[in-house]
């Protein structure tokens, strides 16, 4: 930890008063992205503080002796203890505080991800995050409105804790072990847990029930769409809802762009199977239904996954950053009015934006209609 991560760690910059606070847009050379840097002269002139927030709202700083025009790095020795370097922490100290008080705003947790989760968990399940440890005040937890159980708790952990340990390949933000880092625990199927934590990004439960729970870090390892539905997953068998039954049914909605992709030429040339991005835990044999956007807006294909977790190598790898694929065989084509968005809305359903979850009100109406219709 650092001596600004004491102050920004749990802050984000105000972007409408950053700059009437005196930083300035500058071009960060190495990355080449626009970042903000404020400079200070402090102590009487013996000293200038460089503060710089880059492009992830992240934020450090530099002390430098306006004597030799060179860092002070006693500041940084946690052994300098005497009275002079004191001061000078103890100037610095004030000066971040201020540009803390005057341009940042609080939030819950460390990680942009963490805090987006928090966002789509309040909103999706209608509850709030709860902080019922003193010890640490970081750890959050997310209790099902029906029986008032866990089904998601963010915490943090040393990354050195989480086990078992990744081969390379599976660690995508590569962190120290004493690095602290955020993890949401959820609860899984235990059937399931050993396969989820061959993923990268997901592990072992810290903390938790092994067996039953997985940690899941938020450092972007994973997308929010992927966090999200695994916390679905957990809200369902927590809730004992009707979530949970579309999680044990396998069933999934996916998104398509008839103005960006043509499904049915893409079944033609693959002899009536298409390879596509996967973001969410699925799994050979499950369902998928594909939602065709406007100028349908319906449920056009159900079908059937033959293989799921295989490399990404579609046009969209760089533009969307996709790294898994599924292979899916179309099972039936429906017309299109068969389930327009109306049907869909009335069933517990909205407009599908992301791959998700089947509704279980929405998938029973579906294959109560297959089957009288057969």
């Amino acid at each position: 930890m650092s001596i600004e991560s004491d102050f920004f760690a749990r802050k984000r910059p105000d972007y409408n008063r950053i700059e009437s606070c005196g930083f300035q847009k500058i071009k960060d050379g190495r990355r080449g992205t626009n970042c903000y840097q404020y400079s200070e002269v402090f102590m009487d002139g013996q000293f200038r503080a460089d503060i710089m927030i880059d492009r992830n709202g992240c934020v450090s700083g530099n002390v430098i002796d306006l004597e030799t025009n060179e860092e002070y790095l006693p500041l940084r020795v946690v052994d300098q203890i005497g009275e002079f370097v004191g001061t000078v922490r103890e100037n610095y100290a004030q000066l971040l505080g201020r540009i803390s008080d005057a341009c940042f705003i609080p939030v819950n947790y460390i990680y942009d991800q963490s805090n987006r989760i928090e966002a789509k968990i309040e909103q999706e399940f209608d509850v709030i995050s709860e902080f019922p440890w003193e010890k640490y005040p970081g750890n959050g937890t997310y209790k099902c409105r029906s029986n008032s159980k866990w089904f998601a708790i963010i915490l943090t952990v040393d990354f050195g804790k989480l086990s078992p340990a990744k081969a390379p390949e599976l660690i995508s933000v590569p962190h120290d072990d004493d690095e602290v880092v955020e993890v949401v625990n959820v609860k899984a199927d235990p059937a399931r847990i050993p396969e989820l934590t061959k993923r990268a990004g997901i592990y072992p439960a810290w903390h938790m029930n092994k067996t039953y729970w997985i940690s899941i870090i938020v450092d972007g390892t994973l997308s929010d769409e992927d966090v999200m539905d695994l916390i679905r997953q957990s809200h369902g068998i927590v809730a004992g809802g009707k979530s949970s039954h579309a999680i044990r049914s396998g069933a999934w909605m996916i998104p398509s762009n008839p103005k960006i992709y043509d499904v049915d030429a893409g079944f033609a040339a693959g002899g009536g199977e298409i390879e596509w991005h996967q973001h969410n835990d699925i799994l050979p044999g499950d369902e998928v239904y594909i939602y065709s956007s406007a100028p349908n807006s319906a449920i056009l294909y159900r079908c059937e996954v033959v293989a799921s977790n295989l490399p990404y190598k579609g046009m969209f790898q760089e533009s969307k950053g996709y790294t898994r694929s599924m292979r899916i065989r179309l099972v039936e084509k429906y017309p299109k009015d068969r389930f327009p968005l109306s049907f869909i809305k009335a069933h517990g359903g909205s407009v599908v934006r992301s791959a998700r979850t089947m509704p279980a009100e929405l998938l029973n109406a579906i294959r109560t209609y297959d089957l009288n219709n057969k």
